[in-house]
């Protein structure tokens, strides 16, 4: 399958399809951000880009904002100390 945005050619889409319309878009950055969740996401629950992520067109590429999971034993925290940073 391809998707043809303006000159961006996405191949190989068929493992993620992105869930929100792109068409309000600009072209250049959707096709960077479906790249970038195609790449990035289908083999993983640990990282998740959402429909119209914030794109950061660079030379020769682009930065895309994506959520990356953390675990509390990743940073050495124990149960209570990660809930009581979320306490008023």
């Amino acid at each position: 399958m391809y998707i043809e945005i303006g000159t961006a050619t996405i191949k190989d889409m068929d493992p993620i399809q992105p869930t929100a319309p792109i068409c309000d878009v600009d072209p250049i950055k959707a096709a960077y951000s479906i790249q970038a969740r195609w790449k990035y996401t289908k083999s993983t629950d640990d990282i998740e880009i959402d429909d119209h992520p914030n794109v950061s067109v660079a030379d020769g590429g682009a930065w895309v904002a994506a959520w990356v999971w953390v675990t509390q034993e990743d940073v050495g925290f124990g149960k209570e100390d990660a809930t009581q940073c979320c306490e008023s």
